[in-house]
This record gives C-alpha cells, sequence and structure tokens, in this order.
C-alpha cells in the first residue's frame, strides 16, 4: 500500500467501525433517559449527584459520567459533518444540484426525527441534526480556516450559555424553595406522577404526559440545541475538507497531536465535570450537579476528539480493523439501528409494554443496553450478508434521489 495514500475501502471501514462505536456509546448514555424521567427530574439540581447503591451500580454510574455521557453524540455529530462533505461532494462530480438533493435529505431526518420525537420517545437528535444540518450548507463553500473560527466561536458560546445556564438552574430552583414558591415534596410527587403515568399508563395517556412535560419543552429548546450541534458538524466538515479520512497516512503526525492535546485537556475537564457531579469540590450542593452538566458542553467534545483520533491511528492496521469489523454492520445501519433502540426500550419500560420505567438501577440499565447492541450486531451483520443498505437507509436513499 502507498504509505501517503489512504484506499477508499479502508476509510469506509474506518468511518463505519467509529460509527458503529458511537451507536453504542450513545445507546449506553440514552438508557438513563429511557428508563426514568432524567430529563424532567430536577432534584439533582437541588440536591447534587448522588452515587447508588451497590457496587455495579457505582461502576456503571461512574462509566456513563466519565465516559461516556456527551461524548458520543459529538461522534455522530462528526461523522454527520463529514458524511455530509463527502455527500455533497459526490453530487458535484455528478453535475448534480447538491443543495436541492441535500435539502430533500435533510427533510427526510426532519420528519423521522419529529415522528420519533412525538409518538416514541424525547430524546430524539434526528430532528435537531436535520435543522442544522440545513445551516452546514452555508459553510460548504468556506476555506477550512473560515470554518475552523466558526467552530470555535460557536463552540465557545454554546459551552458558555450552557455553563451559565445549566449551571445555574439549581440556584433558581433553590431560591424557589426558599420563597415559598416550590417544595422539594412537589418535585419528589411531580417525579412519582409522572413515573406512574410511565411505567402503568396506555399509549394515549404515555403520550399526552409526554407532550406536555417533554416535548413541547425540548421543542423549545431547538435554537439552543442547534447552536450546540453545528459546531460538531463543522468540525467533520473541517476534517473532510482538510483530507484528514482521506489520506490518513499524510496526516498522521495530525492525527498524533489531536490525540494527545484532546486527551489531556478534554481528561482535565472530564475529573473537574465528575468531582462536581459527585459533590466531591466543596461548593453547595445546588450548583455543582447543573454545574457539572453545563462544563460537560465543553468537556464531552474534547475528549470525543480523543477518542475519534486515537481510533484513527488504531485502526490504521488492517489486522486492527479485523478485530472490530462486526462495528461496522451497525455502523453502515446507524439509521435504522438508533431507532431500534428506541422501539426495544420503549417496549421494556413503557406501560403498555413491560412497564419496567423506574425499575432499573444503573447496572441493570448497562447490561441491558449490552444485550440490545450485541443483538443488533449479530442481526446487522447477518442482514448486511444479503442486502447492501439498511432498511431505513435503503428508503432514505430512495426518497433523496428519486423523489
Amino acid at each position: 500500500m502507498n504509505a501517503s495514500a489512504t484506499t477508499s475501502g479502508e476509510r469506509l471501514h474506518t468511518l463505519d467501525i467509529i460509527r458503529g462505536i458511537a451507536v453504542f456509546g450513545i445507546l449506553i448514555a440514552n438508557m438513563y433517559v429511557f428508563k426514568a424521567l432524567a430529563l424532567t427530574d430536577v432534584r439533582p439540581y437541588i440536591e447534587g449527584g448522588t452515587m447508588p447503591e451497590g457496587a455495579f451500580n457505582q461502576f456503571a454510574d461512574v462509566l456513563n459520567t466519565v465516559f461516556v455521557e456527551g461524548k458520543f453524540y459529538p461522534m455522530f455529530s462528526l461523522l454527520f459533518g463529514l458524511g455530509f462533505f463527502i455527500f455533497y461532494n459526490r453530487l458535484l462530480e455528478k453535475d448534480v444540484n447538491a443543495d436541492r438533493v441535500f435539502v430533500r435529505r435533510l427533510l427526510f431526518l426532519l420528519v423521522i426525527g419529529l415522528v420519533h420525537l412525538v409518538f416514541l420517545w424525547t430524546g430524539d437528535i434526528l430532528h435537531t441534526y436535520a435543522l442544522a444540518g440545513f445551516l452546514l450548507v452555508l459553510f460548504i463553500h468556506r476555506q477550512p480556516k473560515t470554518i475552523m473560527i466558526w467552530t470555535v466561536a460557536l463552540l465557545g458560546v454554546s459551552s458558555l450559555f450552557a455553563l451559565l445556564f445549566i449551571g445555574f438552574t439549581g440556584l433558581g430552583l433553590q431560591l424557589k424553595v426558599e420563597s415559598g414558591f416550590g417544595s422539594l415534596t412537589e418535585f419528589e410527587n411531580s417525579v412519582e406522577t409522572g413515573t406512574a403515568v410511565m411505567a402503568n399508563g396506555s399509549y394515549g395517556e404515555i403520550l399526552q404526559y409526554r407532550l406536555v412535560n417533554e416535548v413541547i419543552p425540548m421543542l423549545m429548546q431547538a435554537v439552543f440545541m442547534v447552536i450546540s450541534v453545528l459546531p460538531l458538524f463543522l468540525i467533520g466538515l473541517y476534517m473532510g475538507k482538510k483530507g484528514m479520512f482521506h489520506d490518513m497516512d499524510r496526516y498522521r503526525r495530525s492525527w498524533k497531536k489531536l490525540c494527545i492535546h484532546s486527551f489531556w485537556s478534554g481528561g482535565l475537564l472530564t475529573v473537574l465535570v465528575t468531582a462536581l457531579h459527585y459533590d466531591v469540590i466543596a461548593l453547595p450542593t445546588y450548583l455543582t450537579f447543573g454545574l457539572s452538566q453545563g462544563l460537560n458542553f465543553a468537556a464531552g467534545p474534547l475528549l470525543m476528539l480523543f477518542y475519534v483520533s486515537a481510533l484513527v491511528l488504531f485502526l490504521r492496521a488492517e489486522s486492527r480493523r479485523k478485530w472490530l469489523m462486526p462495528f461496522a454492520a451497525v455502523g453502515r445501519m446507524a439509521l435504522t439501528n438508533y431507532l431500534l433502540q428506541t422501539v426495544i426500550a420503549v417496549f421494556i419500560f413503557y406501560g403498555f409494554g413491560l412497564g419496567m420505567f423506574g425499575q432499573i438501577s444503573s447496572g441493570m440499565g448497562l447490561l441491558i443496553a449490552v444485550i440490545i447492541y450485541a443483538g443488533q450486531m449479530i442481526l446487522s451483520n447477518l442482514y448486511l450478508q444479503t442486502f447492501n443498505q439498511g432498511p431505513l437507509e435503503a428508503l432514505w436513499r430512495k426518497w433523496t434521489y428519486k423523489f
């Protein structure tokens, strides 16, 4: 193999493996939202983060806080931006109206995302990706330096806003309690009521509860979520324009530098996030959890860059790629697998399924995530022995090019 060139197959396998690993990380993180009212339970913002009982539960909780939460959706976002660059360039090579085709592609993602958000699960990220994708088109003809400036600026602004807004949410709630306009008992009753609906309610009752308490608030955050996701897209676009994946040998030194600097910077910030999350730092408990959540908007993407660069360097050897090729099948069917995870989890936890909502510990949630992903890995590899794409990927492609 030419020492300064990366074959198309090698590049695609690497990207598929990284995407497949991202799908796994996203499932582990999402399990906390699938199994409990993590999006609407405000008690941690007042009482601070707590360590669960039991050694395995503690291991699972710390694993999620340190290595998973806020790290894998940025990885998926980076790959979206890179995929956009590859997709757009291929359209230009075919002398096709790339803007129009890409917008059509985004409309499909937006519709799927909104259906997913409203009718199945509140943690959907697809509608945010679609909305941010419309802005991504504005950067396709920009120089890499300009893209990097926008990336740093947007990432800095969104991280600072998240740190201030989310970080001081606990302070606002604490003042509300002290002023008599709220109480921990009311918050606890609200969680108990919501958990009962989710665990025992019919589909209609759960949908009604989610629309009022989760879906509408989530849609109201859309502008902020778009601003926070866009710079992650731009990182992928920047890497695509620079050819960092197209010619990985040429950029090996850059990958090594990125690996080293993202490790120490993301690692230090993650240590601070973890210390705040578990009240190790001597600050009022109504500040620590919110500050940890806000600070993770910066720590997560930095540690994500370490994961990506380390994987790129690790996967340079063909023998190592072979070890991780089972992940590539999941990555090739990322949209199908992402939505399938919701269908499975909703059946396990919601009242119209097994009704396990609010009853699963952190450790058990991790085990369920591993089992679901292992099943998806097996099914994905079997499916792709017959078909070239996942079912939703094939439908997405047909919509993009045929209508």
